[in-house]
């Protein structure tokens, strides 16, 4: 099976079994809809930064999570190996206080990953992503890594 069609394959399992539908937005770019939430996966890989502010000019932000819902349709929708997303998710304003870049709220809900004590990075490492290694967890990194991005809206 070819990656183009693993990948029409994984789509179409994750539009039924999510119930979600599909918007094109501007850039001919296609968000989907889950909930009240639209999701935007941009393969191109930049900074934190540089990944929120394309975002912004989109009519969103970085992607946030709110309950393990959220994550298992985070999961469906970017879990195709070895995508690592950055989401929205910073202590850069106070170190080992994590909150949401939308609305600067504490992340009440999290998938650190335990195993490897995150997050860890300490004043290093203020941004989020979400990787896979033995599964998907998530993981505090130097924002200026380069990822690809998780938009919401």
């Amino acid at each position: 099976m070819t990656c183009v069609t693993t990948m029409v394959v994984y789509w179409t399992i994750a539009v039924c079994l999510f119930n979600i539908s599909v918007i094109v937005g501007h850039y001919d770019l296609i968000w989907v809809k889950y909930r009240n939430k639209d999701f935007l996966l941009v393969n191109q890989q930049m900074t934190w930064m540089e990944a929120q502010s394309v975002c912004y000019s989109l009519g969103g932000f970085l992607a946030t999570v709110s309950n393990s819902d959220d994550m298992r349709f985070i999961k469906a929708m970017t879990g195709v190996y070895p995508n690592t997303v950055w989401l929205g998710g910073t202590d850069m304003f106070a170190e080992g206080r994590w909150v949401w870049i939308e609305n600067l709220e504490p992340i009440s809900y999290n998938y650190w990953h335990m195993g490897s004590h995150e997050p860890s990075g300490g004043s290093a490492d203020n941004c989020l992503i979400w990787y896979n290694h033995n599964g998907y967890f998530w993981q505090d990194v130097n924002c200026k890594n380069n990822y690809k991005i998780l938009c919401q809206r």
